[in-house]
């Protein structure tokens, strides 16, 4: 078998898959060792009136030609290799995803989505959720005590779940106590769930960080637990304040007519807040701070909430 068989025998593998290949080199060495054929040139009609005529090369276009079909086949399993994953993409969402902040399986008829990083960009949670096909925006923000691990916010959008809970919190492993090693804060979310949802999941805050959760100071497991100081004045909570050595910042409330809800003017929060200030509600503002909200009047009811405030123990 001469040299030109064999290279006609050279397998599409060859041509086009490996590039490096014995049959590609073969084929590279034939272009360019071989010598092409050519054609006598055709006999002169009379005495030759110009240059002589050149012997025609006939071979080289078959080369080129063959050379084209090795190279089209290359192009087309590249662009093969490209495509398959988007074809594949095409047969549904992935049932499981991870990356360095969150980790989502499904288990059963729930996605459960583990925070690996709570400190991570909030960008990283939604991408985790898209990979499966759900629409959730998700933010894990810093928070008070009370609320580490909870659902601090959310804000839906499109039907809810059959088991009418779209979107839950947990842990897992399943009841352990978040800050222990091992125990880490997840999101649930109901398999097949098409609605649109931002969420923001409470982590625990770094040190001199702002809680993002309104939550007041009073309730049980918060800096002022136990104490009463709605409808207080600012002396006897400031009193309590530093007795449990914290400090305080003032938030000047306007109540809206009736007393039925506040606003906040920004103006008014360079005021210079008496001791005969009343307060109607304290707040977590970050480790060791809390956030009096406060008028100089004294009102015949708390405009915060709408009444006298009942302290959850």
């Amino acid at each position: 078998m001469n040299e030109l068989q064999h290279l006609a025998r050279v397998r599409d593998e060859d041509l086009a898959g490996r590039a490096s290949g014995a049959g590609a080199r073969a084929l590279l060495a034939a272009i360019t060792s071989e010598e092409p054929a050519t054609a006598p040139a055709a006999p002169a009609a009379g005495p030759a009136t110009g240059p002589a005529t050149q012997p025609v090369r006939l071979r080289v276009s078959r080369w080129r030609a063959r050379l084209a079909v090795g190279a089209v086949a290359v192009t087309g399993l590249a662009a093969a290799a490209v495509i398959a994953p988007a074809v594949l993409g095409a047969r549904g969402p992935a049932s499981s995803y991870a990356n360095s902040a969150i980790d989502i399986e499904l288990r059963g008829d729930t996605y459960v989505a583990t925070i690996k990083d709570p400190f991570a960009d909030h960008a990283r949670y939604t991408e985790g959720f898209k990979a499966v096909g759900l629409n959730v925006n998700l933010e894990v923000v810093p928070v008070s005590p009370t609320q580490v691990g909870q659902i601090t916010g959310m804000r839906m959008s499109g039907p809810l779940a059959d088991n009418g809970q779209s979107i839950a919190n947990g842990t897992t492993p399943e009841g352990c106590a978040l800050g222990s090693e091992g125990c880490a804060m997840t999101v649930e979310v109901a398999r097949g769930w098409t609605g649109w949802a931002s969420v923001q999941l409470g982590r625990a805050a770094r040190p001199g960080e702002k809680y993002r959760n309104w939550r007041s100071a009073m309730k049980k497991g918060e800096m002022l637990a136990g104490y009463r100081a709605d409808g207080k004045t600012v002396g006897e909570v400031m009193a309590e304040v530093r007795r449990r050595g914290l400090k305080a910042v003032f938030q000047v409330i306007t109540p809206v007519p009736g007393n039925d809800g506040y606003g906040v003017e920004p103006k008014r929060q360079s005021a210079e807040v008496g001791d005969d200030w009343m307060v109607w509600e304290v707040q977590s503002e970050e480790a060791g701070v809390v956030r009096l909200m406060v008028t100089k009047e004294r009102l015949p009811r708390n405009p915060v909430y709408g009444d006298t405030k009942i302290v959850d123990e």
